[in-house]
């Protein structure tokens, strides 16, 4: 094994490809476990994506519970859906593009001013994300400000955003396939101004065809004392979706009336919006039968008892106590002082 040096690492919006690249086996049942309690295949508990039970093996990686990390699925989306966690940026980019041709409505000389700045800061070891991302806002700010598109003439039509998903122009509403198809028109030659490098990503990656579904292991059932497993809360809601993701495509491939049909596409932009953060402002939270918030993916991050402050920075260990320190006129501009419990005994 030949030892590398990592020069940088992307990070960019994953693609469908990649999901379903990165994908053990694709879900299409809300059904976890059968009549004898074991995973139904391409449920959600599928033992593709790993295993929570000793004896069984994953049948991704061949490996045991306590060896194998398990591995991501995917469900296929009957109709878009908006990823609420980049609307903002969404409803910059639709205002800052001409609807029809796609084009950042900047000259192309404006266009090839902000290309320098943001190649310049590639290529160099300087350019971070931040600064990177500080003039790709300042080329959507100057974009969104043209009353007109310089490339085709036509006067410019302003979108509006009804938190946290809903797309206006002119009162009228976009659906997130009409967001998606816009997001699809814009050319590779603008997306460096836009934030984007077109060789990893792209802007319709924001609207949502496909959705990853977490490994088992991140979402493992518990068995009660009465013998009934009770699911995670992520698991909860993945079941949520795939029930009206099913419903969706049946009335859709049926010719149900347009109503009903986008009646539960709505439902369905609900339960993806709560499965990401069930504290979305806007939306009612997603409840456990008992009246109990579901938590989900935001709300396992952040916060203090989320995974970084709590299980990555605030790491606890056997045999070590804490305490404040105090300053004291005698003490050395090296040296601490401690209260004399922790001194002599607690350490």
């Amino acid at each position: 094994m030949i030892p590398k040096k990592i020069g940088k690492i992307d990070f960019a919006l994953m693609g469908p490809k990649e999901v379903r690249k990165l994908s053990a086996t694709k879900v299409i049942t809300a059904d976890t476990y059968d009549d004898d309690g074991f995973p139904i295949p391409m449920g959600l508990m599928d033992l593709h994506m790993g295993v929570i039970e000793p004896g069984l093996r994953c049948k991704t990686s061949g490996r045991k519970m306590d060896e194998d990390p398990g591995h991501f699925g995917h469900i296929d989306l009957a109709m878009p859906v908006i990823h609420s966690g980049y609307s903002k940026t969404v409803k910059d980019i639709l205002n800052a593009t001409h609807p029809a041709s796609g084009r950042l409505m900047l000259t192309q000389d404006r266009i090839d001013h902000y290309d320098k700045q943001i190649q310049a800061l590639m290529d160099s070891d300087a350019g971070t994300t931040v600064s990177i991302g500080g003039i790709a806002r300042r080329a959507i700010r100057e974009a969104t400000k043209s009353k007109s598109c310089p490339h085709c003439g036509e006067p410019k039509i302003k979108v509006t955003l009804d938190k946290p998903t809903t797309f206006r122009e002119e009162g009228r509403k976009l659906t997130p396939k009409e967001v998606r198809s816009r997001l699809e028109k814009i050319p590779n030659s603008d997306l460096l101004c836009l934030g984007f490098n077109p060789k990893i990503t792209r802007p319709e990656y924001m609207v949502l065809t496909v959705l990853s579904v977490p490994p088992v292991p991140m979402r493992p059932s518990i068995t009660l004392e009465s013998g009934e497993r009770s699911e995670d809360d992520l698991t909860h809601k993945l079941v949520d979706v795939l029930r009206i993701n099913q419903r969706l495509r049946e009335n859709r491939d049926a010719g149900a009336p347009q109503l009903i049909v986008e009646d539960l596409w709505e439902l369905l932009q609900y339960h993806i919006t709560t499965y990401f953060d069930n504290q979305t402002a806007g939306i009612p939270t997603a409840r456990h039968r008992s009246g109990r918030p579901l938590k989900t993916i935001v709300q396992r991050l952040k916060g203090k008892e989320g995974r970084f402050r709590s299980n990555l920075s605030g790491k606890r260990v056997n045999f070590s106590a804490r305490t404040v320190i105090t300053p004291d006129p005698y003490l050395s501009i090296n040296q601490v002082g401690v209260p004399e419990l922790a001194a002599r005994e607690l350490t």
